[in-house]
């Protein structure tokens, strides 16, 4: 038994001991110049890193730092500390620079490495560039890696670029324009629209970095003002089935309370296709909560135009029986027309007495 566990025990300090010697540095600090947006053929780009890194074997027999670039015309500095002094440096040119076991392996201590290089991005190419790739290497076998990468514009891209979201912009104004007309609450829209607009007339004075820059702020808020446009739209529509809904039972309460018509096959047809048109709209309501706005407006859809149906066979059925004698709405009004006739008649009787008395006597 303890046997097995010692060979366990082994066995899982010599995964720990993998698991340290397969990450063989680290990047304590990078710094690359420009530091952020797309690059220009052309542009001077800097990068620097320093690392932490120890050596896979006693000696570091065999064992390289190899670091590429897709820069032209690269420049590239090294500095090695131990425990915090310079004890190695060395200036290199060309895309594959190597700092062999001789130049990085000290022995015990604090070691770092101090890289950086400084390069033009190309006039051609694709629409990336490596800024920097940096692997440790033991007999030819990659230990590690680290890269940056980063994207590539030019003018043409970002006239292209340019002209379809103006596109966009122009397609979105006109359907903000046409659902506002419909009543549909648009001002987070034009919001965005706006914001989309004032970025795509600074890309147009911009050089192509910071044009791109301006172009994807501008992409970015044209997306959030159609998916608005598209939640206002659908709120619109399922507000107009819900009131549609509710003019629909003002009629039916109308019939059922004030006519006594409940049992009234025509208002039962209205009813049933009332109950038809609240099934629409609690789906609709469903999928307004889900955010599936285009599933929320069909629905909404069916909902209105089966309350719309109902209205209409309401509004027929009120003008055919007309409005007839409603006491129940104004029983103050008939009790004192009631009043007011009862004085009168009574007041005739009390004068027809009074004058045949005068007549008698």
């Amino acid at each position: 038994m303890k046997a097995n566990i010692s060979r366990w025990f082994i066995l899982l300090l010599a995964l720990v001991c993998v698991a340290q010697a397969a990450s063989a540095f680290d990047v304590k600090t990078e710094t690359v110049n420009p530091a952020s947006g797309a690059l220009e053929p052309g542009q001077q780009v800097t990068a620097r890193y320093v690392l932490t890194y120890d050596m896979l074997t006693d000696g570091g027999n065999d064992e390289s730092f190899e670091f590429s670039t897709g820069l032209q015309n690269p420049v590239w500095d090294f500095i090695v500390y131990r425990d915090g002094v310079a004890i190695y440096t060395t200036k290199k040119t060309g895309y594959y620079p190597v700092l062999t076991e001789f130049e990085i392996s000290y022995g015990k201590g604090d070691i770092e490495l101090d890289a950086q290089v400084r390069g033009v991005v190309p006039s051609t190419g694709g629409l990336k560039v490596l800024v920097t790739k940096i692997e440790h290497l033991r007999d030819k076998d990659v230990k590690d890696t680290h890269s940056v990468t980063r994207d590539v514009v030019n003018s043409a891209q970002v006239e292209g670029s340019l002209a379809a979201q103006q596109q966009r912009l122009k397609d979105l104004k006109a359907d903000l324009d046409e659902k506002s007309a419909q009543g549909v609450d648009v001002a987070a829209v034009q919001a965005r629209y706006n914001a989309a607009s004032q970025a795509l007339t600074s890309a147009g004075s911009a050089g192509p970095s910071q044009a791109a820059s301006y172009i994807a702020t501008a992409k970015k808020d044209i997306d959030e003002g159609i998916a608005l446009l598209d939640k206002a739209w659908a709120e619109k529509s399922v507000a107009d089935t819900g009131a549609a809904i509710e003019s629909l039972d003002g009629m039916i309460t109308y019939f059922v309370e004030n006519r006594s018509m409940s049992a009234d096959p025509q208002v039962v047809a209205i009813m049933t296709k009332r109950e038809s048109a609240v099934q629409f709209y609690s789906q609709a309501q469903d999928n307004l909560n889900g955010k599936n706005y285009p599933l929320a407006r069909s629905k909404a859809g069916d909902g209105l135009n089966k309350a719309n149906e109902a209205l209409a066979d309401a509004n027929a059925l009120k003008e055919k029986i007309g409005e007839g004698f409603n006491l129940g709405g104004n029983l103050l009004l008939y009790i004192g027309i009631g009043v007011i006739i009862v004085l009168i008649v009574a007041g005739v009787v009390i004068y027809r007495k009074k004058t045949g008395w005068d007549e008698l006597g």
